[in-house]
Protein backbone atom coordinates (compact mmCIF):
# COMPACT_ATOMS: atom_id res chain seq x y z
CA UNK A 1 0.00 0.00 0.00
CA UNK A 2 1.24 3.50 -0.89
CA UNK A 3 0.94 6.17 1.78
CA UNK A 4 2.39 9.07 -0.23
CA UNK A 5 -0.95 10.11 -1.73
CA UNK A 6 -3.96 11.86 -0.20
CA UNK A 7 -7.03 9.90 0.87
CA UNK A 8 -10.59 10.93 1.65
CA UNK A 9 -13.65 9.30 3.20
CA UNK A 10 -16.84 10.06 5.07
CA UNK A 11 -15.85 9.56 8.71
CA UNK A 12 -19.30 9.54 10.32
CA UNK A 13 -21.79 6.70 10.34
CA UNK A 14 -24.16 6.18 7.45
CA UNK A 15 -27.58 7.79 7.86
CA UNK A 16 -28.96 11.22 8.67
CA UNK A 17 -27.59 13.35 11.48
CA UNK A 18 -27.09 16.94 12.52
CA UNK A 19 -23.42 16.89 11.51
CA UNK A 20 -21.32 14.73 9.20
CA UNK A 21 -17.54 14.62 8.77
CA UNK A 22 -15.54 14.21 5.57
CA UNK A 23 -11.87 13.53 6.33
CA UNK A 24 -8.81 14.18 4.13
CA UNK A 25 -5.31 12.98 4.98
CA UNK A 26 -2.02 13.16 3.09
CA UNK A 27 0.66 15.52 1.87
CA UNK A 28 -1.81 17.40 -0.37
CA UNK A 29 -4.79 17.39 2.01
CA UNK A 30 -4.71 21.13 2.71
CA UNK A 31 -4.15 22.09 -0.93
CA UNK A 32 -7.01 19.84 -2.12
CA UNK A 33 -9.32 21.28 0.53
CA UNK A 34 -8.39 24.81 -0.54
CA UNK A 35 -9.56 24.06 -4.07
CA UNK A 36 -13.17 23.64 -2.95
CA UNK A 37 -13.34 25.45 0.41
CA UNK A 38 -13.74 29.23 0.67
CA UNK A 39 -13.38 30.66 4.17
CA UNK A 40 -15.80 33.39 5.19
CA UNK A 41 -12.80 35.62 5.94
CA UNK A 42 -11.19 34.69 2.60
CA UNK A 43 -8.06 33.28 4.30
CA UNK A 44 -6.68 30.15 2.63
CA UNK A 45 -6.31 26.95 4.69
CA UNK A 46 -2.74 26.73 3.41
CA UNK A 47 -1.91 29.68 5.67
CA UNK A 48 -3.80 28.31 8.67
CA UNK A 49 -2.12 27.08 11.82
CA UNK A 50 -2.59 23.53 13.06
CA UNK A 51 -5.61 22.72 15.20
CA UNK A 52 -7.67 25.65 13.95
CA UNK A 53 -11.30 25.74 12.82
CA UNK A 54 -12.51 27.85 9.91
CA UNK A 55 -16.05 28.76 8.90
CA UNK A 56 -16.82 28.84 5.21
CA UNK A 57 -18.43 27.20 2.20
CA UNK A 58 -17.79 24.28 -0.15
CA UNK A 59 -18.19 25.14 -3.86
CA UNK A 60 -18.14 22.78 -6.82
CA UNK A 61 -16.27 23.31 -10.12
CA UNK A 62 -19.06 25.56 -11.42
CA UNK A 63 -18.93 27.78 -8.37
CA UNK A 64 -22.20 26.44 -6.98
CA UNK A 65 -22.40 26.33 -3.19
CA UNK A 66 -22.57 22.73 -1.96
CA UNK A 67 -22.79 23.38 1.80
CA UNK A 68 -21.90 25.71 4.64
CA UNK A 69 -19.20 23.97 6.68
CA UNK A 70 -16.48 24.15 9.30
CA UNK A 71 -12.99 23.12 8.16
CA UNK A 72 -10.54 21.94 10.83
CA UNK A 73 -6.84 21.83 9.96
CA UNK A 74 -4.33 19.49 11.61
CA UNK A 75 -0.70 19.83 10.55
CA UNK A 76 1.79 16.98 10.35
CA UNK A 77 2.96 15.39 12.58
CA UNK A 78 0.38 16.54 15.17
CA UNK A 79 -2.61 14.85 13.60
CA UNK A 80 -4.38 11.52 13.97
CA UNK A 81 -2.53 10.05 10.99
CA UNK A 82 0.73 11.94 11.45
CA UNK A 83 0.08 13.63 8.08
CA UNK A 84 -1.59 16.89 7.12
CA UNK A 85 -5.26 16.30 7.81
CA UNK A 86 -8.42 18.31 7.15
CA UNK A 87 -11.87 17.51 8.50
CA UNK A 88 -14.92 19.10 6.90
CA UNK A 89 -17.84 19.38 9.30
CA UNK A 90 -20.91 19.56 7.11
CA UNK A 91 -24.64 19.09 7.55
CA UNK A 92 -25.30 15.41 8.20
CA UNK A 93 -27.42 14.39 5.21
CA UNK A 94 -25.86 11.55 3.22
CA UNK A 95 -26.50 13.29 -0.10
CA UNK A 96 -24.55 16.36 1.00
CA UNK A 97 -21.68 14.28 2.39
CA UNK A 98 -21.49 12.16 -0.77
CA UNK A 99 -21.45 15.31 -2.91
CA UNK A 100 -18.52 16.69 -0.90
CA UNK A 101 -16.74 13.33 -1.08
CA UNK A 102 -17.18 13.17 -4.87
CA UNK A 103 -15.88 16.71 -5.19
CA UNK A 104 -12.67 15.83 -3.32
CA UNK A 105 -12.23 12.69 -5.43
CA UNK A 106 -12.47 14.82 -8.58
CA UNK A 107 -9.91 17.31 -7.27
CA UNK A 108 -7.07 14.92 -6.48
CA UNK A 109 -7.86 12.71 -3.50
CA UNK A 110 -8.27 8.93 -3.49
CA UNK A 111 -11.05 7.01 -1.75
CA UNK A 112 -9.61 5.62 1.48
CA UNK A 113 -9.53 1.87 2.06
CA UNK A 114 -11.11 0.41 5.22
CA UNK A 115 -9.06 1.46 8.23
CA UNK A 116 -6.53 3.34 6.13
CA UNK A 117 -6.49 6.44 8.35
CA UNK A 118 -5.58 4.32 11.39
CA UNK A 119 -3.18 2.24 9.30
CA UNK A 120 -1.35 5.42 8.35
CA UNK A 121 -1.31 6.45 12.01
CA UNK A 122 0.45 3.16 12.77
CA UNK A 123 2.88 3.38 9.85
CA UNK A 124 3.71 6.97 10.76
CA UNK A 125 4.45 6.06 14.36
CA UNK A 126 1.44 7.75 15.95
CA UNK A 127 0.44 4.50 17.65
CA UNK A 128 1.58 0.90 17.78
CA UNK A 129 -0.39 -2.02 16.39
CA UNK A 130 -2.06 -2.94 19.69
CA UNK A 131 -3.27 0.65 20.07
CA UNK A 132 -4.53 0.67 16.47
CA UNK A 133 -6.61 -2.43 17.16
CA UNK A 134 -8.00 -0.73 20.26
CA UNK A 135 -9.48 2.00 18.05
CA UNK A 136 -11.82 -0.55 16.48
CA UNK A 137 -12.55 -2.14 19.85
CA UNK A 138 -13.56 1.25 21.23
CA UNK A 139 -15.88 1.92 18.29
CA UNK A 140 -17.53 -1.49 18.71
CA UNK A 141 -17.68 -1.45 22.52
CA UNK A 142 -21.15 -2.24 23.86
CA UNK A 143 -20.67 -2.05 27.62
CA UNK A 144 -18.85 0.15 30.12
CA UNK A 145 -16.37 -2.66 30.74
CA UNK A 146 -15.55 -3.05 27.05
CA UNK A 147 -15.10 0.74 26.76
CA UNK A 148 -12.73 0.71 29.75
CA UNK A 149 -10.69 -2.19 28.33
CA UNK A 150 -10.44 -0.55 24.90
CA UNK A 151 -9.46 2.83 26.36
CA UNK A 152 -6.79 1.18 28.49
CA UNK A 153 -5.27 -0.43 25.43
CA UNK A 154 -5.61 2.74 23.33
CA UNK A 155 -3.78 4.77 26.01
CA UNK A 156 -0.92 2.29 25.69
CA UNK A 157 -1.17 0.42 28.98
CA UNK A 158 -0.80 -2.98 27.30
CA UNK A 159 2.02 -1.61 25.14
CA UNK A 160 3.85 -0.36 28.24
CA UNK A 161 3.60 -3.79 29.84
CA UNK A 162 4.93 -5.44 26.68
CA UNK A 163 7.75 -2.89 26.56
CA UNK A 164 8.73 -3.79 30.13
CA UNK A 165 8.87 -7.48 29.22
CA UNK A 166 10.86 -6.73 26.08
CA UNK A 167 13.41 -4.73 28.06
CA UNK A 168 13.89 -7.58 30.52
CA UNK A 169 14.36 -10.06 27.70
CA UNK A 170 16.69 -7.68 25.85
CA UNK A 171 18.87 -7.33 28.94
CA UNK A 172 18.99 -11.09 29.37
CA UNK A 173 19.74 -11.57 25.68
CA UNK A 174 22.49 -8.93 25.67
CA UNK A 175 24.22 -10.51 28.67
CA UNK A 176 24.05 -13.95 27.06
CA UNK A 177 25.53 -12.55 23.84
CA UNK A 178 28.32 -10.91 25.84
CA UNK A 179 29.19 -14.26 27.43
CA UNK A 180 29.38 -15.81 23.94
CA UNK A 181 32.35 -13.54 23.25
CA UNK A 182 34.16 -15.01 26.25
CA UNK A 183 33.75 -18.82 26.14
CA UNK A 184 35.98 -19.29 29.20
CA UNK A 185 33.32 -17.53 31.31
CA UNK A 186 30.43 -19.84 30.34
CA UNK A 187 30.44 -21.58 33.70
CA UNK A 188 29.83 -18.26 35.44
CA UNK A 189 26.67 -17.53 33.50
CA UNK A 190 25.05 -20.85 34.40
CA UNK A 191 25.56 -20.17 38.10
CA UNK A 192 24.23 -16.62 37.90
CA UNK A 193 21.10 -16.47 40.08
CA UNK A 194 20.11 -13.12 38.61
CA UNK A 195 19.66 -14.72 35.17
CA UNK A 196 17.59 -17.52 36.66
CA UNK A 197 15.34 -15.00 38.44
CA UNK A 198 14.83 -13.02 35.24
CA UNK A 199 13.74 -16.14 33.39
CA UNK A 200 11.21 -16.89 36.13
CA UNK A 201 9.88 -13.33 36.40
CA UNK A 202 9.21 -12.91 32.69
CA UNK A 203 7.69 -16.40 32.50
CA UNK A 204 5.27 -15.57 35.31
CA UNK A 205 4.35 -12.22 33.77
CA UNK A 206 3.61 -13.83 30.41
CA UNK A 207 1.42 -16.47 32.04
CA UNK A 208 -0.52 -13.83 33.95
CA UNK A 209 -1.23 -11.87 30.78
CA UNK A 210 -2.29 -15.01 28.92
CA UNK A 211 -4.59 -15.96 31.80
CA UNK A 212 -6.35 -12.58 31.55
CA UNK A 213 -7.65 -13.51 28.08
CA UNK A 214 -10.46 -15.60 29.60
CA UNK A 215 -12.08 -12.46 30.98
CA UNK A 216 -10.77 -10.16 28.24
CA UNK A 217 -12.48 -12.15 25.50
CA UNK A 218 -15.77 -11.97 27.38
CA UNK A 219 -15.38 -8.21 27.88
CA UNK A 220 -14.67 -7.63 24.18
CA UNK A 221 -16.71 -10.30 22.39
CA UNK A 222 -19.35 -11.15 24.98
CA UNK A 223 -19.94 -14.43 26.81
CA UNK A 224 -21.65 -17.12 24.74
CA UNK A 225 -24.40 -18.38 27.08
CA UNK A 226 -26.29 -21.38 25.67
CA UNK A 227 -29.67 -22.56 26.97
CA UNK A 228 -29.83 -26.37 26.72
CA UNK A 229 -32.46 -28.91 27.64
CA UNK A 230 -34.92 -31.38 26.21
CA UNK A 231 -37.89 -30.13 24.15
CA UNK A 232 -40.62 -28.09 25.85
CA UNK A 233 -38.84 -27.29 29.12
CA UNK A 234 -39.21 -23.54 28.44
CA UNK A 235 -35.93 -22.55 26.80
CA UNK A 236 -37.56 -20.11 24.41
CA UNK A 237 -39.69 -18.65 27.22
CA UNK A 238 -36.51 -18.04 29.21
CA UNK A 239 -34.85 -16.31 26.29
CA UNK A 240 -37.87 -14.05 25.83
CA UNK A 241 -37.96 -13.32 29.57
CA UNK A 242 -34.27 -12.34 29.70
CA UNK A 243 -34.61 -10.21 26.57
CA UNK A 244 -37.86 -8.72 27.90
CA UNK A 245 -39.46 -9.16 24.48
CA UNK A 246 -40.89 -12.00 22.40
CA UNK A 247 -37.95 -13.06 20.23
CA UNK A 248 -38.62 -16.80 20.08
CA UNK A 249 -41.91 -18.46 19.19
CA UNK A 250 -43.36 -20.24 22.22
CA UNK A 251 -45.93 -23.05 22.19
CA UNK A 252 -46.80 -26.24 24.08
CA UNK A 253 -45.84 -28.31 21.03
CA UNK A 254 -42.44 -30.00 21.56
CA UNK A 255 -39.89 -29.08 18.91
CA UNK A 256 -41.31 -25.63 18.14
CA UNK A 257 -37.76 -24.23 18.03
CA UNK A 258 -35.79 -25.72 15.15
CA UNK A 259 -33.26 -23.09 14.25
CA UNK A 260 -30.64 -21.63 16.58
CA UNK A 261 -31.54 -18.15 17.82
CA UNK A 262 -28.83 -15.83 19.08
CA UNK A 263 -29.47 -12.44 20.69
CA UNK A 264 -27.34 -10.09 22.78
CA UNK A 265 -28.11 -8.45 26.11
CA UNK A 266 -26.15 -6.71 28.85
CA UNK A 267 -26.05 -8.35 32.28
CA UNK A 268 -24.03 -6.81 35.11
CA UNK A 269 -21.93 -4.76 32.71
CA UNK A 270 -21.06 -7.78 30.55
CA UNK A 271 -22.19 -8.33 26.97
CA UNK A 272 -24.01 -11.67 26.81
CA UNK A 273 -24.63 -13.56 23.58
CA UNK A 274 -27.67 -15.62 24.53
CA UNK A 275 -28.46 -18.74 22.48
CA UNK A 276 -31.72 -20.68 22.29
CA UNK A 277 -31.61 -23.84 20.23
CA UNK A 278 -33.70 -26.90 19.46
CA UNK A 279 -34.30 -29.30 22.32
CA UNK A 280 -31.66 -32.01 22.67
CA UNK A 281 -32.51 -35.69 22.73
CA UNK A 282 -35.23 -35.39 20.10
CA UNK A 283 -34.66 -37.76 17.17
CA UNK A 284 -36.05 -36.88 13.76
CA UNK A 285 -35.36 -37.72 10.12
CA UNK A 286 -36.56 -34.33 8.94
CA UNK A 287 -33.72 -32.49 7.15
CA UNK A 288 -34.42 -29.28 9.07
CA UNK A 289 -34.13 -31.13 12.37
CA UNK A 290 -30.86 -32.72 11.27
CA UNK A 291 -29.47 -29.30 10.35
CA UNK A 292 -30.62 -27.91 13.71
CA UNK A 293 -28.85 -30.78 15.47
CA UNK A 294 -25.59 -29.99 13.64
CA UNK A 295 -25.82 -26.35 14.66
CA UNK A 296 -26.56 -27.35 18.24
CA UNK A 297 -23.37 -29.44 18.32
CA UNK A 298 -21.38 -26.39 17.23
CA UNK A 299 -22.72 -24.34 20.14
CA UNK A 300 -22.12 -27.21 22.56
CA UNK A 301 -18.45 -27.01 21.58
CA UNK A 302 -18.09 -23.22 21.56
CA UNK A 303 -20.30 -22.15 24.48
CA UNK A 304 -18.71 -20.32 27.42
CA UNK A 305 -21.54 -21.02 29.88
CA UNK A 306 -24.53 -23.37 29.71
CA UNK A 307 -27.94 -22.99 31.30
CA UNK A 308 -29.06 -26.62 31.78
CA UNK A 309 -32.82 -26.33 31.99
CA UNK A 310 -35.36 -28.81 33.32
CA UNK A 311 -39.14 -28.77 33.71
CA UNK A 312 -39.81 -28.73 37.45
CA UNK A 313 -43.24 -30.33 36.88
CA UNK A 314 -41.82 -33.43 35.13
CA UNK A 315 -42.02 -36.88 36.71
CA UNK A 316 -38.87 -38.28 35.12
CA UNK A 317 -35.51 -36.63 34.46
CA UNK A 318 -33.70 -39.45 32.70
CA UNK A 319 -33.39 -37.54 29.40
CA UNK A 320 -32.41 -34.34 31.22
CA UNK A 321 -29.56 -36.11 33.01
CA UNK A 322 -28.30 -37.56 29.73
CA UNK A 323 -28.07 -34.03 28.39
CA UNK A 324 -26.22 -32.84 31.49
CA UNK A 325 -23.62 -35.61 31.02
CA UNK A 326 -22.73 -34.01 27.71
CA UNK A 327 -21.78 -30.86 29.62
CA UNK A 328 -19.17 -32.45 31.85
CA UNK A 329 -16.18 -30.18 32.52
CA UNK A 330 -18.13 -27.20 31.14
CA UNK A 331 -19.43 -24.27 33.22
CA UNK A 332 -23.10 -25.01 33.95
CA UNK A 333 -25.92 -23.24 35.80
CA UNK A 334 -28.76 -25.61 36.62
CA UNK A 335 -32.15 -24.01 36.02
CA UNK A 336 -35.51 -25.46 37.14
CA UNK A 337 -38.35 -23.82 35.21
CA UNK A 338 -42.13 -23.71 35.75
CA UNK A 339 -41.72 -23.58 39.53
CA UNK A 340 -44.87 -21.46 39.74
CA UNK A 341 -46.81 -24.64 38.90
CA UNK A 342 -45.58 -26.67 41.89
CA UNK A 343 -45.42 -25.92 45.63
CA UNK A 344 -42.02 -25.11 47.12
CA UNK A 345 -42.27 -28.28 49.19
CA UNK A 346 -41.68 -30.19 45.94
CA UNK A 347 -38.36 -28.49 45.27
CA UNK A 348 -36.50 -30.87 47.54
CA UNK A 349 -37.98 -33.82 45.64
CA UNK A 350 -36.65 -32.31 42.40
CA UNK A 351 -33.17 -32.07 43.89
CA UNK A 352 -33.38 -35.68 45.01
CA UNK A 353 -34.51 -36.99 41.61
CA UNK A 354 -31.81 -35.12 39.68
CA UNK A 355 -28.99 -35.25 42.22
CA UNK A 356 -28.59 -31.50 41.70
CA UNK A 357 -28.54 -29.44 44.89
CA UNK A 358 -27.87 -26.01 43.42
CA UNK A 359 -30.82 -25.29 41.17
CA UNK A 360 -31.80 -21.78 40.23
CA UNK A 361 -35.60 -21.97 40.52
CA UNK A 362 -37.46 -19.76 38.07
CA UNK A 363 -40.69 -19.28 36.20
CA UNK A 364 -39.89 -17.88 32.77
CA UNK A 365 -43.52 -17.04 31.95
CA UNK A 366 -44.17 -15.39 35.33
CA UNK A 367 -40.76 -13.63 35.29
CA UNK A 368 -39.90 -15.05 38.71
CA UNK A 369 -36.35 -15.84 39.86
CA UNK A 370 -34.71 -14.12 36.90
CA UNK A 371 -32.72 -11.74 39.09
CA UNK A 372 -30.91 -14.60 40.78
CA UNK A 373 -30.19 -16.26 37.44
CA UNK A 374 -28.76 -13.03 36.03
CA UNK A 375 -26.65 -12.72 39.18
CA UNK A 376 -25.18 -16.18 38.60
CA UNK A 377 -24.39 -15.34 34.98
CA UNK A 378 -22.65 -12.15 36.10
CA UNK A 379 -20.72 -14.06 38.75
CA UNK A 380 -19.44 -16.47 36.09
CA UNK A 381 -18.17 -13.57 33.98
CA UNK A 382 -16.46 -11.95 36.97
CA UNK A 383 -14.69 -15.10 38.11
CA UNK A 384 -12.96 -15.64 34.75
CA UNK A 385 -10.13 -13.39 35.91
CA UNK A 386 -8.98 -14.52 39.34
CA UNK A 387 -5.49 -13.09 39.01
CA UNK A 388 -4.12 -9.68 39.92
CA UNK A 389 -3.39 -8.52 36.37
CA UNK A 390 -5.14 -5.20 35.78
CA UNK A 391 -4.51 -5.29 32.02
CA UNK A 392 -6.74 -7.56 29.98
CA UNK A 393 -5.74 -9.39 26.81
CA UNK A 394 -8.84 -9.07 24.64
CA UNK A 395 -7.70 -10.30 21.21
CA UNK A 396 -6.79 -13.80 20.08
CA UNK A 397 -3.84 -12.40 18.11
CA UNK A 398 -2.34 -10.93 21.28
CA UNK A 399 -2.86 -14.16 23.21
CA UNK A 400 -1.23 -16.17 20.43
CA UNK A 401 1.80 -13.85 20.35
CA UNK A 402 2.18 -14.14 24.13
CA UNK A 403 1.89 -17.92 23.95
CA UNK A 404 4.58 -18.07 21.25
CA UNK A 405 6.81 -15.88 23.40
CA UNK A 406 6.22 -18.07 26.45
CA UNK A 407 6.91 -21.30 24.55
CA UNK A 408 10.19 -19.93 23.20
CA UNK A 409 11.18 -18.60 26.63
CA UNK A 410 10.51 -21.97 28.26
CA UNK A 411 12.70 -23.68 25.65
CA UNK A 412 15.45 -21.13 26.28
CA UNK A 413 15.16 -21.56 30.05
CA UNK A 414 15.31 -25.36 29.74
CA UNK A 415 18.47 -25.12 27.63
CA UNK A 416 19.95 -22.74 30.21
CA UNK A 417 19.17 -25.11 33.11
CA UNK A 418 20.70 -28.02 31.20
CA UNK A 419 23.82 -25.90 30.59
CA UNK A 420 23.60 -26.30 26.87
CA UNK A 421 25.63 -24.05 24.59
CA UNK A 422 24.55 -20.42 24.87
CA UNK A 423 23.88 -20.39 21.12
CA UNK A 424 20.85 -22.61 21.79
CA UNK A 425 19.77 -20.46 24.72
CA UNK A 426 19.92 -17.19 22.79
CA UNK A 427 18.15 -18.52 19.66
CA UNK A 428 14.93 -19.18 21.60
CA UNK A 429 15.42 -16.06 23.70
CA UNK A 430 15.39 -14.00 20.51
CA UNK A 431 12.28 -15.87 19.31
CA UNK A 432 10.53 -14.93 22.57
CA UNK A 433 11.52 -11.32 22.04
CA UNK A 434 10.37 -11.28 18.40
CA UNK A 435 6.92 -12.62 19.36
CA UNK A 436 6.44 -9.62 21.66
CA UNK A 437 7.60 -7.28 18.91
CA UNK A 438 4.98 -8.78 16.60
CA UNK A 439 2.27 -8.06 19.18
CA UNK A 440 2.93 -4.31 19.13
CA UNK A 441 3.84 -4.18 15.44
CA UNK A 442 7.60 -3.67 15.57
CA UNK A 443 7.67 -6.72 13.30
CA UNK A 444 4.80 -7.05 10.86
CA UNK A 445 3.81 -8.15 7.36
CA UNK A 446 1.52 -6.40 4.91
CA UNK A 447 -0.76 -9.45 5.04
CA UNK A 448 -1.16 -9.00 8.80
CA UNK A 449 -1.99 -5.32 8.40
CA UNK A 450 -4.52 -6.14 5.67
CA UNK A 451 -6.17 -8.67 7.97
CA UNK A 452 -6.39 -6.24 10.88
CA UNK A 453 -7.52 -3.11 9.09
CA UNK A 454 -10.06 -4.71 6.77
CA UNK A 455 -12.34 -4.92 9.85
CA UNK A 456 -12.42 -1.12 10.13
CA UNK A 457 -14.92 1.20 8.54
CA UNK A 458 -13.69 3.26 5.60
CA UNK A 459 -13.60 6.58 7.49
CA UNK A 460 -11.44 5.31 10.34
Amino acid sequence: MHIDDTIVAIATASGEGAIGIVRLSGKDAVQIADRVFQAANRVKLGKADSHTVHHGFIHDEKGQQVDEVLATVFRSPRSYTGEDLVEIGAHGGMKILKNILSLFLRTGARQADPGEFTRRAFLNGRMDLAQAEAVLDLIRAKTDQSVTAAMSQLKGELSKRIQELKERLMLLYAHMEAYLDFPEDHLDVYSNEEFENRFKQVTENLRTLIHSYAKGEIVREGALVVIVGRPNVGKSSLMNALLERDRAIVSDIPGTTRDVLEESIEIGGFWIRLVDMAGLGRESDHPLDREAALRAEKYLEEGDLFLWMVDATANSFEEDLKIKKRLLEKPVISVANKTDLIPKTKWGELRQKTGENDFCFISATAREGLGRLEGQIEAYCLQQDKGTESILITRARHKQALEHSLEALLRSHAAFLQKESLEFVTVDLKAALDALKELVGEIYSEDLLDLIFQEFCVGK
